[in-house]
């Protein structure tokens, strides 16, 4: 059923999909070496846990998540590690593709706990771009109630037709892979949003539908319009909902997913295969083979390219992603990683470069087209005066770098760069701020404890001077001395207390500026300012105690 609802602005490049859409999905060449990068995901790189000579099976561990916000990584194929550095491993295949699975879950009977640790297990990151753990993403529901889970299949970008041919082939698939995500964050819907360019995927959808239970799936096609598959553009076009500024689809209620990630988990769960590989759209004008290939992750983007029928001579660039919001390729010794969801060989007649940039001439077609209705304008001029208080005031992070402003541009001025540069200047102040504030609180902390630790030495001190002093048949009412104990003791606790207030704020503000942060070292912070306290207060309740019954007659 079509949509009511609309988000501002979007444009309608060149849709340039159907020499990929064309070809039959297909099994790409074994690769007889591939090279596996340690940062495939958002946050920490993944640590290795193999070494050169180790022998390998395809699904075998060669690497582990590093802190919260990190994923595993497999081998994609059998045979031996030749090489382990500080950002990748090599693997020379044996040609055998021995393969290593996890046992089969029932996901309907299987504890929430257990799915949890499969994702974790199988190293499923979202494969739609952003390359988030999807383990993370599933305990959403620990902070926000999630009613809606969000099929995001609208593919919007130009060239891309990964998921066309996903939903083609594994309907049913990627459907029970929503089934399963739905159990571990409680949604009560299933909605599938998909552009109405791909009607051979509509139809399979609407197939699969029949057999889907328990949670109920809406189908909703909606109008080809670039770019209606972010994720603010697409929950607003289905459900009319609106994400807060700085905020998250969980903010509303609803979780998003892509149709490749689903596919993934649903093979993790029922067949427990890691990722290991990836459905990659081959396209662009310099290959005679344009399609979509299943591709082992690791293999080299020359070899898949040779595989193609590459033209050298015609080939101008490659770019990894669409060209909206892909970015080009410096040389084609480069690993398909699992964020790789499409090359385009182009030529240069396909994809020329942009003429020279000449000055904004105030026409507000960018502005015209903003799908998060932002000022792009404005936001150039602070981008280029590094201007961060503005940029921050008018929503510098809300921008989703789509690239409708300098499609648009008849000036030719490359907005997009000039926002991804200044929210890498920004993000990296804060970065340096958040590390500062560390250090302040680890000063504080110390402070305290020393405090602490002097008042308890002097009040042990004063202890033995007091019971020296007094006689075996007396008691002795409180000195002076013994007051000052009292006093260090209450500085001590007074600071404990400030540092657990100071750390409470940093936590919350650092979440809500950046919701993906990793918040581990922050609350390690807090627990241990909050242990302070305790013993703080325990120190200073037991030497009132004391002072009390000295006090006693």
């Amino acid at each position: 059923m079509p949509s009511a609802y609309d988000f501002p602005g979007g444009i309608y490049p060149p849709e340039r999909k159907q020499r990929s859409s064309q070809a039959t999905l297909i099994e790409a060449p074994l690769p007889s070496r591939v090279t596996l990068p340690l940062q495939q995901h958002s946050g920490q790189p993944a640590t290795p846990c193999v070494a050169s000579g180790d022998r390998v099976k395809v699904g075998s561990v060669i690497a582990n998540r590093e802190g919260m916000i990190s994923s595993n990584l497999h081998a994609s194929i059998s045979g031996t590690v030749t090489e382990v550095t500080t950002a990748q491993i090599t693997i020379e295949g044996d040609g055998q593709d021995e393969l290593f699975r996890l046992p089969s879950l029932d996901w309907r009977s299987a504890g929430r706990q257990e799915l949890l640790e499969r994702l974790n297990e199988s190293g499923i990151v979202g494969l739609g771009g952003a390359g988030f753990p999807s383990h993370i993403k599933a305990r959403v529901v620990e902070r926000h109630a999630i009613d809606t889970l969000v099929i995001n299949a609208a593919e919007c970008e130009p060239y891309i037709t990964a998921d066309d041919l996903t939903l083609r082939h594994y309907p049913g698939e990627v459907i029970e892979g929503a089934q399963i995500i739905a159990k571990l964050c409680d949604a009560q819907h299933i909605v599938i949003g998909i552009e109405d360019n791909k009607p051979e995927a509509i139809e399979a959808l609407q197939q699969a539908l029949a057999d889907s239970q328990p949670v109920p799936v809406e189908l909703t096609v909606i109008p080809t319009r670039y770019p209606s598959g972010g994720e603010r553009q697409l929950i607003k076009k289905l459900l009319d909902l609106n994400v807060p500024s700085g905020g998250l689809p969980a903010d509303v209620g609803v979780l998003c997913h892509n149709p490749g990630t689903l596919l993934a988990i649903r093979h993790a769960v029922r067949d427990g295969q890691p990722l290991v590989s990836r459905i990659v759209t081959l396209t662009g004008e310099a290959i005679a083979q344009p399609g979509n290939r299943w591709v082992r992750l690791g293999t080299s983007v020359m070899e898949l390219l040779e595989e193609a029928g590459v033209n050298h001579s015609a080939l101008n660039q490659v770019i990894q992603g669409g060209p909206m919001m892909g970015k080009p390729l410096l040389t084609l010794d480069t690993p398909v990683t699992k964020l790789t969801n499409c090359l385009i060989a182009a030529t240069l007649d396909e994809l020329p470069p942009p003429p020279a940039e000449s000055p904004c001439i105030r026409c507000g077609e960018c502005e015209s087209v903003c799908p998060v209705a932002l000022l792009p304008q404005q936001l150039h001029w602070y981008a280029r005066a590094q201007d961060d208080t503005k940029l921050e005031r008018y929503h510098l992070f809300d921008c989703i770098e789509c690239g409708a402003c300098s499609y648009v541009c008849p000036s030719h001025i490359p907005l997009v760069v000039d926002y991804r540069e200044a929210k890498s200047r920004i993000r990296l102040q804060r970065i340096e701020a958040t590390k500062a504030e560390h250090a302040k609180h680890r000063f504080e902390f110390r402070q305290a404890r020393l405090a602490r630790e002097e008042a308890e030495k002097q009040a042990r001190k004063q202890a033995r001077q007091a019971q020296q002093r007094r006689p075996s048949n007396t008691v002795t009412p409180s000195t002076s001395s013994d007051k000052v104990d009292l006093r260090g003791l209450r500085i001590a606790h007074a600071a404990a207390k400030a540092s657990v207030k100071k750390a409470e704020k940093t936590l919350a503000r650092v979440a809500q500026e950046d919701p993906k942060q990793s918040l581990d070292d922050l609350e390690m912070q807090l627990a241990t300012a909050q242990e302070n306290l305790k013993a703080a207060e325990l120190q200073l309740a037991q030497a009132r105690e004391e002072q009390s019954s000295e006090e006693s007659p």
